[in-house]
């Protein structure tokens, strides 16, 4: 009876860490498409303020090619009015823009704290199965040991693995070149 109790345990901790898994994942995600929704819609404004401005500034080349055509001079025009009514459009955009570029950066840096925790997660996981492999005696203790150092170097380098990624999908540097960062950090 107590290995059919140990595999219902097993069993029913595989469940449990799905369903942790799925729900946070699920919270991720919905996180994520409210901010990339919200992201839309200062864009769509920013887009909206542009076609206004457009507006306005066609208005301004209008009065200014009338004038040349009726005096046949090119002094400047009195656009005032125009350029009162712009005003306020033009300090919305540059609010709405530093909103967007905010934004961005707190979906990037929420992006990356997911990405830390999934190493962190995967670090735990690799720790969690040598612990086992070494209290089974698959494995010895200096394999134990070399094994959880690479895996406690992989997790440390987050950000430096992270960095060399980006470059590698910036087409900085080869495939052979990120391989060989990458080993270094890890090893």
């Amino acid at each position: 009876m107590g290995l059919f109790d140990k595999v219902t345990q097993t069993a029913s901790n595989i469940g449990n860490g799905i369903a942790n898994s799925s729900a946070k994942v699920g919270s991720a995600a919905a996180v994520t498409a409210q901010e990339q929704s919200k992201l839309v819609s200062l864009k769509s404004q920013v887009n909206v303020i542009n076609q206004e401005l457009d507006a306005f500034y066609v208005q301004i080349g209008r009065r200014y090619i009338d004038y040349v055509l009726e005096t046949g001079e090119m002094p400047g025009i009195n656009a005032s009015d125009l350029l009162k009514l712009m005003e306020p459009k033009m300090t919305k955009k540059k609010e709405i823009e530093q909103e967007i570029i905010n934004l961005e950066k707190e979906i990037k840096n929420k992006s990356i704290l997911r990405e830390k925790q999934q190493a962190e997660e995967e670090y735990l996981s690799e720790k969690g199965k040598l612990d086992k492999a070494l209290a089974m005696d698959v494995i010895s203790q200096d394999d134990y040991e070399v094994k959880l150092a690479i895996a406690k170097k992989k997790f440390d380098n987050f950000e430096e693995i992270r960095r060399v990624q980006q470059q590698f999908d910036m087409n900085l540097i080869t495939r052979e070149e990120k391989e060989a960062k990458i080993k270094a950090l890890t090893e």
